[in-house]
Order: structure tokens, then C-alpha cells, then sequence
């Protein structure tokens, strides 16, 4: 049935059918005769009296008595919202209107005919699976487009993408419900707690009695989307690098994410729920489901003989009310989150009120409401119910209270202790180099020249050589003791410039400082090639001796002391390496020790994009850990650490954090 002054439908079932067709016999009496006579059922008086309430209470009788006209008006005059509830309820929602498209739609639906063909269908799926396989085969070009998105200028782009996105999204809804002979009454813009979000009204939807029906338009919209992220996505490939390359990038991303994110959820009544809801063929899903799940918290809680609102097999009843909990739980996230990005969106004063009433509304009333029914029914708990809840209580509050072991998981790297990368001190060509492996300390590893040191070496010699020779030639005389002078002054600056230069020459021979193994040696160096100082030629490492460095979070970095024992766990498998914490930065980690570490590059640790010097993006700390024993051979090893940490309060950890944050967010 549908209710045209209030656009809502009621499902009814045979026997409400009969009846109402037959209602213009006026008699009661009569009615049920006649619904005996000619049909299967037999109604009962009671069972007509149930559907006349059921009528009577949602206005669907033209009833014209002076007695029921008064008594909807005082009913309308109580139920009408006061000033901080009418402002409160359209705070919180509500819509614009901005088109009537009943007319162009009439006119686009059967243009569109085609869009809703099998072979459309085949074809987009197709071209989507090409897109994917295409992307798949260069998915760091693909993963290297979002990060340079990451700008002022590339959210606009996803802004963009989201207002078409999400308004063919909605045309989706509209054309489709238009193919079913539905009319949809107007397409705006709702507002939930400011945020702006499309809409379509396909509210007569409920008029198809075969539900199929309902659920192509309820995934219309999502159909819609996930088709322009296919074909987006298969452009993308076959785009040269643009902006317009760049928009079909926030085409593909947008649609898929805010799809599978958001408009697929059944938990909040969206796109999915509307899907779910049709699939199951089950009316008011949400609504039903909770109930179900109240009467069953009641039973099993409280110890109630709480009957099923309404009958079902248990599978189905047992599906139901697991939906209703996670309902619960997710809708309890979204509306904490809200709360909080109401609260940073706003000054302080306005941002605590709203935070407090999205908490009010959302979480703390509906709980309320079903703690009165248990307070108005509490002698009907049996005691022994009662004292199994309070010792749970009791359990709860003691296991939160108690200091339990805490373990920290931390990403980082191990090495061997000792590790000496080798370096030119100059500009200077190669003359010797060495091999992958064994080197002894003190034996040379890298000799390398500098043609410019050579010669300042060998032309101070020369001239020390010269003056000397001058110096013997000279004659006693007053004249040739002030020229000796001179000359020896001359003669000694030319000494210390050619040892000076001579030390230039020794330190361009580079020599192991300790017995190890010689490693990452550079492929393109050959005798005759020149290096620079910054360039790293060779690591000279020793395997004897192993360490670790771990990067924690400012919360764990509490929790942990030196000598608290360690496993650490090398990605890919492998042995675990025991150990125990022998340093603690108190400063927080700038830039990260290797690139191996970097997110950019598979690494556990996100660092700002474009910047070359690595920097953390998160506040981390270091700990250095001493390995028991060397795993193997020397190579770099990334990985996992787990920590022993100090034993910890669960409860009070958890308070402890939210009381710091009210209380810092409270002062003015």
C-alpha cells in the first residue's frame, strides 16, 4: 500500500489484502462473510479489529467524525518538533532540492535503451578486465601517479572527479527507476552534518512488488561507477602522460575507492544497504534486524522470555541479528568519527558542543532509550543473572587493572655490527680494485690516483732538489750566508709541500680497517675510471658480530628499556634472531638510515614523497639492539622485531590518553 500524503508503502500480506478489497461492504459482519465466502481464509473478528488500529494509527482511513479529527490535530500539535529539536534534526540533515527531472528524464530513458543491453554489459566487463591486466603489467607507474597527486592541485582534481563521478552515480538511479515506470520526484544536494552528498528521490521504488526489480535500481548507481572506473582505467594505459591522463587517473581512483568504500557498505543506508536489503527480499532490514537482535541481547543477557517480534527460521533469524550487531559496531565508528571532524572543523567553544551532541544523538540516546526498558523490567531478572553480571564486572575491571606483559612490534633492519663503506677522499682514477670477498685489515682495497697530487708532489721534490744543490754551491762570504738563508727557508718550504703531498697519495690508498668480506662493490668501476667523494666504491663488513636497528612510535617508546629481550623476525622467512635492547633515542628519527627502510622503495616506513633525503613522515624513535648470533652471511636483512615491554595496565594505558586530551582540549 502506498500512503501518496506521506510517500511511505506498507507491505501487507493475503489476508489484510482480502480484506481491504472488500472493505467498501462498510459491515463488519458482512466483510468477514464475504472474505470466508469467497476465498481460502477464515478471519477472525480480532483479526479485523488488529488491521482497523493498524490503519486508524497511520492515517490511511478517510475517517469524518469530530472526535478523530480533534484527536489527529492534538496528536500532530504533540508530535511537532520544538525549536532545538527542529534545529538539531536539520543540523544534522537535510536536503535541497535542485531539479524536477521527471520530464527529460521521460525522454533520456529511451535514448539509454542501449546501455542496458546484454551485450553492453559483456563489452564494459571486458574492456574493465583489459584495464586491469594493462595496469597490473605497470602498477608502479599506476602507484607513482597517486603519489604525485598528493598536492594542493591533485585534490582539487579528486574533487572534481567525486562531483562526476558521484553525478552519474545518481543519473543511474534516475534512468533506471525511469525504465520501471517510476517517477522521480526531484535530484538535489542533502547536507548530513554539513557534508554535502547527491541525491535522488527513487522513494516509489517500493510500488514494484518483484524485488529484482528494486535491486537494479538500488545498484544502478554503483553499476554506473564501476564502469566509468573500468573504462577510465583501460584509457589511462593508452594516454601519454597530460592532464588528461591525469584526470582519467582521478576518474579510475575516485569511483573505485569511494564505491567500494562507502557506497558498498550495507551497515549505513546507502547504496548497499538498499542491495542487501533486496537481495534478501527483506523490508525495512535494518529496522527488523535490530529488533530481532534487542529481543535476543534480552534472552541471553537479562534472562528474559523475550519472544521474536516475528517469526523466522533460525538461520535467517541468527543472520539478522549478527547483522544488527556489526550494524552496531560500524555505525558507533562512523559516528565517533564524526563527531571529532565535527569538532576540528569548528572553533573550540562550537566544536565541543557539537562533539557532544553528535555523541548525545547518535550513541548515548539509543542506548539510554533500551537501558530504560531494563530499568522500567528489572525485577523480572533473575538474581543469579544479576550476579554473574556484576561479577563480570568485577572480572573485566581487574583484568584492565592488572599490569599484563605488553609486546611491541617495531619494523627494522639488521646488519652486521661492524660495516665500513669505502670512499674516494678526492676526485681520483682507479688503479687497482678488488673483488667480492675476503680481505684482510690493513691490506689495500682500493688504490686509486690523482694526476694533479703526482705532480705537485714531484715538482716540490724537483725544486727541494734544486735548492739543495744551490745551497752546496755557495761561498762563505757575507752575501752567499744571507742567500743561504733564503734558500733553506725555500728549500723546506718545498719539503713539507712534497710531504704533504705524498700523504694526499697514501690516503687515495684505501685499506680494509678490519678482517671482513668486501661487498656491494660497484659493477661500472674499471682501472682508468674515475670517482667522486660522494660516490660509494665498496662495504667492508664483518660478519662476527650482528645489530639491529628498530624504529617504535612515541607511545611504545614508553613502554621499553634497555636490556629488554628481542626477537627479530627477517622478511621472507628465515630463522628469528635473539637479542636484547642496548640504546634508546630520546629524539625522534629524521631521516631514515638506508633506503631498504623507505615505503617508496617496499619498505615498512612512509617518508614524505619527493624527498630525496628520505625523510620519516611519522614520529619514530630508534632502538639498537645486539644480536645474539650472526644469521649467516653478511647482507642486509629487513624484518620485524618484537620487544619485551614493561607490564602495563590495560585500562589505565587506554584512559589515560583520552583524560590528557580532554583535559588539554577543555583549557581556554
Amino acid at each position: 500500500m502506498q500512503d501518496p500524503a506521506t510517500n511511505q508503502f506498507f507491505r501487507i500480506g493475503w489476508l489484510e489484502f482480502e480484506l481491504l478489497s472488500r472493505w467498501h461492504l462498510g459491515d463488519p459482519a458482512a466483510l468477514l462473510q464475504a472474505t470466508a465466502a469467497e476465498t481460502l481464509l477464515q478471519p477472525e473478528q480480532a483479526e479485523l479489529e488488529e488491521l482497523y488500529a493498524f490503519l486508524l494509527h497511520h492515517q490511511l482511513l478517510d475517517v469524518r467524525h469530530p472526535d478523530y479529527t480533534r484527536a489527529l490535530l492534538a496528536r500532530h500539535r504533540q508530535a511537532r518538533p520544538g525549536v532545538m529539536h527542529w534545529l538539531l534534526h536539520h543540523y544534522l540533515f537535510f536536503r535541497v532540492p535542485l531539479l524536477r527531472p521527471a520530464a527529460w528524464l521521460g525522454l533520456l530513458a529511451p535514448a539509454l535503451g542501449w546501455v542496458y543491453t546484454r551485450a553492453t554489459a559483456v563489452t564494459v566487463a571486458g574492456l574493465t578486465l583489459l584495464g586491469l591486466v594493462l595496469t597490473a603489467r605497470q602498477w608502479d607507474a599506476f602507484a607513482a601517479s597517486f603519489v604525485d597527486t598528493l598536492t594542493p592541485a591533485g585534490l582539487l582534481g579528486y574533487l572534481a572527479a567525486l562531483a562526476v563521478t558521484k553525478s552519474l552515480h545518481e543519473l543511474g538511479h534516475a534512468v533506471t527507476a525511469t525504465r520501471y515506470g517510476l517517477r522521480v520526484a526531484h535530484m538535489g544536494v542533502a547536507f548530513v552534518v554539513m557534508w554535502p552528498m547527491l541525491y535522488t528521490d527513487t522513494g516509489e521504488s517500493w510500488r514494484l512488488s518483484d524485488h529484482r526489480q528494486r535491486l537494479r535500481i538500488a545498484s544502478a548507481g554503483i553499476v554506473t561507477e564501476l564502469a566509468l572506473a573500468g573504462l577510465a582505467l583501460l584509457a589511462w594505459n593508452f594516454t601519454a602522460e597530460g592532464s588528461v591522463r591525469q584526470g582519467l587517473f582521478f576518474l579510475a581512483t575516485t569511483a573505485w575507492v569511494m564505491t567500494l568504500a562507502l557506497n558498498a557498505s550495507p551497515f549505513i543506508r546507502f547504496d548497499g544497504y538498499f542491495i542487501l536489503s533486496d537481495v534478501l527480499d527483506e523490508p525495512n532490514l535494518r529496522e527488523r534486524a535490530a529488533a530481532l537482535a534487542r529481543a535476543s541481547l534480552r534472552r541471553r543477557l537479562l534472562g528474559w522470555d523475550e519472544p521474536d517480534p516475528e517469526p523466522l527460521p533460525r538461520g535467517r533469524r541468527r543472520a539478522l541479528v549478527a547483522f544488527a550487531v556489526v550494524t552496531w559496531l560500524y555505525r558507533l565508528v562512523v559516528f565517533v568519527g564524526i563527531a571529532v571532524a565535527v569538532y576540528l572543523l569548528f572553533f573550540k567553544l562550537l566544536g565541543i558542543l557539537l562533539f557532544i551532541v553528535e555523541i548525545a544523538w547518535f550513541v548515548v540516546l539509543p542506548m539510554w532509550r533500551e537501558l530504560r526498558i531494563w530499568l522500567a523490567r528489572r525485577a523480572a531478572i533473575p538474581r543469579r543473572r544479576l550476579g554473574g553480571a556484576a561479577a563480570g564486572v568485577a572480572l573485566l575491571l581487574t583484568i584492565g587493572l592488572l599490569p599484563l606483559p605488553w609486546r611491541v612490534h617495531a619494523p627494522g633492519w639488521a646488519r652486521p655490527a661492524q660495516a665500513q663503506t669505502l670512499y674516494s677522499p678526492m676526485p681520483a682514477r682507479i688503479v687497482a680494485l678488488p673483488q667480492a670477498g675476503p680481505v684482510r685489515a690493513g691490506r689495500p682495497v682500493f688504490t686509486l690516483e690523482q694526476p694533479e697530487v703526482a705532480y705537485k708532489a714531484a715538482l716540490a721534490t724537483t725544486s727541494a732538489d734544486a735548492l739543495a744543490a744551490r745551497i752546496r754551491g755557495l761561498s762563505g762570504t757575507l752575501d752567499g750566508e744571507a742567500q743561504r738563508d733564503v734558500l733553506q727557508r725555500l728549500w723546506a718550504q718545498n719539503l713539507a709541500e712534497a710531504a704533504a703531498q705524498q700523504d694526499e697519495a697514501a690516503r687515495l690508498v684505501l685499506a680494509a680497517p678490519f678482517d671482513g668480506q668486501v661487498l656491494d662493490l660497484d659493477p661500472a668501476l674499471a682501472p682508468g675510471v674515475w670517482v667522486s667523494p660522494g660516490q660509494a666504491l665498496a662495504v667492508v663488513v664483518s660478519g662476527s658480530r650482528w645489530q639491529a636497528e628498530v624504529f617504535v612510535t612515541q607511545d611504545d617508546l614508553s613502554r621499553l628499556r634497555a636490556g629488554a629481550a628481542v626477537r627479530f623476525f627477517p622478511d621472507g622467512g628465515g630463522q628469528p634472531l635473539n637479542g636484547q635492547v642496548v640504546a634508546v633515542d630520546q629524539s625522534r628519527m629524521i631521516t631514515l638510515p638506508h633506503p631498504v627502510l623507505a615505503s617508496r622503495h617496499g619498505g615498512p616506513i612512509a617518508v614524505l614523497p619527493g624527498d630525496r633525503a628520505l625523510m620519516v613522515r611519522d614520529t619514530l624513535y630508534r632502538l639498537r639492539i645486539r644480536l645474539d648470533a650472526p644469521p649467516g652471511p653478511p647482507r642486509l636483512l629487513r624484518g620485524r622485531a618484537v620487544i619485551e615491554g614493561q607490564p602495563r595496565s590495560w585500562l589505565l594505558h587506554t584512559l589515560k590518553p583520552a583524560l590528557l586530551v580532554a583535559v588539554r582540549e577543555l583549557g581556554f
